[in-house]
């Protein structure tokens, strides 16, 4: 079995579908407090998997719409 080749993909067109608290807070310029608020008061839907927080791509999207 032949193992996985990572250097054949481009990394940068590789995106993910989930972004980190610190991706999205990069993105639009706000800081930890404006982004926990958002996410708690439900404007910025994001998932939470254990400790960890991920936010759907397509819902930064529709935000900042």
């Amino acid at each position: 079995m032949k193992d996985w080749d990572y250097d054949q993909y481009d990394q940068e067109e590789i995106e993910n579908e989930y972004l980190t608290p610190k991706e999205v807070m990069n993105l639009l310029y706000i800081g930890k407090n404006t982004f926990y608020r958002l996410v708690h008061s439900g404007e910025l839907p994001a998932i939470r998997i254990g400790k960890l927080w991920r936010v759907k791509r397509e819902a930064l999207l529709k935000l900042e719409k």
